[in-house]
């Protein structure tokens, strides 16, 4: 009797040291990795590191014409938006990773031709 699931954590077993070496790679080019974020008007722009933190922001003299409450927007939507694109620039590397894996490629099938979900 051969079990399915057996195969597939055997298979992932012998994939981990090399999933590991890349992602200890891929994991520094994400340290010096950073995304940008621009507000809607164009007159904030923000940087975000791969962890989220921000890095820095630049803010047109245009801006402040802007009220206080609008000006706060606007650096809120471009923190936002460079801190979702620092985050899928990390899901995209480690999806480039994993994204191979035997679990990956049928992560719904329970190995006897049911989805789990």
């Amino acid at each position: 009797m051969t079990f399915p699931a057996l195969d597939r954590i055997e298979a992932l077993a012998r994939n981990l040291d090399g999933w590991q070496r890349e992602l200890g790679a891929r994991m520094a080019e994400l340290e010096q990795s950073s995304a940008e974020g621009v507000s809607d008007s164009g007159l904030v722009t923000v940087t975000a590191a791969a962890d989220g933190r921000i890095l820095s922001t630049e803010i047109n003299a245009r801006a402040m014409r802007l009220d206080s409450y609008t000006l706060a927007e606007e650096f809120t939507a471009a923190a936002n938006r460079a801190q979702e694109a620092a985050a899928a620039r990390v899901r995209e590397i480690v999806g480039e990773v994993m994204g191979n894996t035997p679990a990956a490629e049928r992560a719904g099938d329970d190995g006897y031709g049911h989805d789990r979900y």
